[in-house]
């Protein structure tokens, strides 16, 4: 009789962390000798979707898709949605943005057993009014108008293994400039991967975000009065100016993080991104988080190979100890140089 014993699974762990940094280099390597060869810079559209969401992500500069744990992973990492515990979990943000603008945050998700976790998300970035200029009133007219930018989403996540989670999101973006507009449909795709290095606290991701149609500006303030030159008579006719197609931001990014302190007292969470981009170059984020008791939390990041800003910082605290229901505050503080400063807080309920 021929025994065959088979290999535990957790023997295999390594491997699987192996498997899955090669299966991200040979697509990491691929952007990159692209972006060498064309240089994309200012030509996508819908650029509102590179600002990012949620106080703790930015609080740690950004390294946010292998650390993110609440609504905002919808953003971020879509697979991480399957890291929140509870049934139902709700997070809302807003701040003031560059140059007068507000940009605004909302999700929720849902899980189900057996099944995976759904989720739902809209970003809206307001520019507020807006007053019009011509050729001949340069200082205005004294009529105004307005313009926003928002994002629709619907996620879904399920853990493949007890360690390997991935999901997919689609998302509809608009884009509204007084009585023109463009939009386009976008997907989504993450992974996140919890190794069993250093006790299990090794975790690994990646994400492909804004994969997706083009957008062309169409609407009635594209619709004009031409004048023929040349025609004694000055004859006009109705014409329709033209437009042209844009893509949409590609983002790619890979993620480690890791728990170098992880018990009730203290936490210390450091994490590290990398943000690869059609249209600029490399990006680097580094963030830390320092947690006591499971209750107050101090963040910080740096992010490198940015115009403005360069260092984040901020805080949080868990009102669960207190509370019977989970109720997260989040707090960030951003210097954008000659932008100004920024602060956001966000807010968690989970049921």
């Amino acid at each position: 009789m021929i025994c065959i014993k088979k290999k535990s699974d957790k023997m295999n762990y390594p491997v699987k962390a192996v498997l899955f940094v090669l299966i991200i280099l040979l697509v990491v390597f691929p952007f990159g000798a692209k972006a060498q060869e064309v240089d994309y810079s200012g030509t996508s559209a819908a650029n509102f979707l590179k600002i990012g969401v949620g106080a703790r992500p930015m609080a740690m500069g950004d390294a946010a898709i292998s650390t993110v744990n609440d609504p905002t992973a919808l953003y971020w990492n879509v697979a991480a949605i399957t890291r929140i515990e509870k049934n139902v979990s709700f997070a809302f943000s807003t701040m003031n943005w560059l140059v007068d603008t507000r940009n605004s945050y909302i999700a929720s998700v849902f899980k189900f057993e057996g099944i995976g976790s759904v989720g739902v998300d809209l970003q809206f970035l307001d520019y507020g009014k807006i007053e019009e200029t011509t050729v001949y009133n340069q200082k205005g007219t004294g009529r105004f108008f307005s313009a926003s930018d928002f994002a629709f989403g619907i996620g879904y996540a399920r853990k493949l293994t007890d360690r390997f989670s991935f999901g997919i999101k689609f998302k509809y973006i608009r884009e509204n400039l007084a009585n023109a507009s463009a939009d386009a449909f976008g997907i989504d795709v993450g992974a996140v991967f919890l190794t069993s290095f250093f006790n299990n606290n090794l975790r690994l991701a990646a994400t492909l975000s804004n994969f997706g149609s083009k957008m062309k500006f169409g609407g009635r303030d594209l619709s004009i009065i031409y004048s023929v030159p040349g025609n004694p008579s000055g004859k006009q006719i109705p014409a329709e100016l033209t437009t042209l197609e844009w893509e949409i931001p590609l983002l790619f990014r890979f993620g480690i993080s890791n728990y170098f302190i992880n018990n009730d007292n203290w936490t210390v969470l450091a994490s590290y991104d990398i943000l690869d981009s059609r249209d600029y170059d490399v990006r680097h984020n580094v963030g830390a988080e320092i947690g006591y008791n499971k209750t107050f939390f101090l963040r910080g990041g740096y992010k490198f190979n940015y115009d403005e800003v360069t260092y984040t910082i901020g805080a949080g605290i868990d009102f669960s100890t207190l509370l019977d229901t989970k109720l997260v505050l989040d707090y960030v503080f951003l210097n954008y140089g000659v932008f100004g400063n920024f602060n956001q807080f966000t807010l968690r309920i989970d049921l």
